[in-house]
């Protein structure tokens, strides 16, 4: 069941500074921090870790960067992972990578953001076996296995323009609840269909770096049903930003998971263009290219 597919960027970042502390705490520094809600869950998932290895030192995190959380980025698996390797790391404790995906509780229902996070580069995720679970976002679904993913295949360095509509206000974890309540199980189908633009279409173009097919791929999976309803939660503003972005120059426009970010592939030499319509068009948008490797930890002695 789930499944999907995805691939990393080069920016935004986020940067995750992690010292010893009498107790937990967060502080989350950048421009669009998570809400009171998002902050309260990363510390239980921390403080779980924590006493699942009997750490009784605590934490202190700060949180810098311009990823943004709940608009498509996959901050919440990202943090979570940095968040807890962190802790581990500073307590001297050399966990596997199966031991802290597990923990972080994230993956349930797709493997992209677990895997890219430590490898970055494209993943296609196959999902994992039915089980009876219900369909729901990662965020609250707890599986005993992860997703079964394909092995990791590098993006080739192809321009892209990442828009957030400042206009759309980002689906809250109930609204992501609800959407797959009423949404998901697919018809057989339309699975199928989905099913084989990731694998056939877009895995396969960025394989042999075919970047017509791989944009013929992104516009296809925007067709497919899962992806009409997830797109239809923002109406017209958001079909209005996609249609200008087409209009100026963009080979293809897709929207990454529920939204409502928008990325864009085009050459370099459309961009300056695409960048003067997310700004008319009161986008917030981020000029990068794919990512090839995962997070990088860094070591401070000091």
């Amino acid at each position: 069941m789930n499944g999907g597919i995805g691939f990393s960027v080069e920016a935004p970042l986020a940067r995750l500074d992690i010292s010893a502390a009498d107790r937990t705490a967060i502080c989350d520094s950048r421009p669009v921090p998570m809400g009171a809600d998002e902050q309260a869950q990363l510390i239980k998932g921390i403080s779980h870790f924590a006493d699942m290895h009997k750490i009784v030192q605590g934490v202190h995190i700060e949180i810098t960067g311009a990823m943004r959380t709940h608009v498509g980025m996959g901050s919440a698996t990202a943090l979570r992972l940095g968040s807890i390797e962190g802790l581990a790391k500073l307590n001297g404790l050399q966990l596997p990578r199966d031991a802290l995906i597990k923990a972080s509780g994230r993956g349930g229902t797709s493997g992209i953001g677990i895997n890219s996070y430590f490898e970055g580069g494209m993943i296609c995720d196959l999902g994992r076996a039915a089980d009876g679970a219900r369909h729901a976002p990662s965020s609250i679904v707890l599986s005993a296995h992860s997703p079964l993913a394909l092995p990791m295949i590098e993006m080739p360095p192809w321009p892209i323009l990442l828009c957030i509509p400042r206009a759309i206000v980002p689906k809250s974890q109930i609204e992501e609840i609800a959407f797959f309540s009423r949404t998901a199980p697919l018809p057989a189908p339309a699975s199928f269909k989905a099913c084989y633009i990731a694998l056939f279409g877009i895995y396969a173009a960025v394989r042999e770096r075919n970047y017509t097919a791989f944009c013929d791929g992104i516009d296809a999976m925007q067709d497919t049903d899962w992806k009409r309803a997830e797109r239809a939660e923002y109406g017209d503003t958001l079909a209005g930003v996609s249609t200008v972005l087409r209009a100026n120059g963009a080979d293809c426009v897709g929207m990454s998971s529920l939204g409502p970010m928008l990325f864009c592939f085009a050459p370099a030499q459309r961009m300056a263009a695409l960048v003067a319509a997310a700004h008319v068009l009161d986008c917030d948008s981020y000029l990068t290219v794919p990512a090839n490797q995962g997070r990088e930890v860094i070591y401070n002695d000091a």
